[in-house]
């Protein structure tokens, strides 16, 4: 398995996107090829990785401004 931070508030939104456009409901393996491996469509891929995109922007946009804040 793969260490990650589930606590980190990025989580969940990526969870939902994948939820929404690929189907996946966990990002944690099962052990069984049929639920761990899966075909997705391009468009589908393209779609997820462009919402994820634009939720880092916005993140970003989000942090840069709070620390903005701080410094004033």
């Amino acid at each position: 398995m793969i260490y990650r931070n589930t606590e980190e508030a990025h989580w969940e939104p990526l969870l939902t996107i994948a939820r929404d456009e690929l189907g996946i409901h966990s990002f944690d393996p099962v052990g069984k090829p049929s639920s761990d491996i899966r075909m997705c469509r391009v468009e589908d891929i393209a779609r997820a990785l462009e919402r994820a995109y634009d939720f880092g922007l916005l993140v970003g946009h989000t942090t840069t401004r709070e620390k903005c804040a701080q410094e004033y």
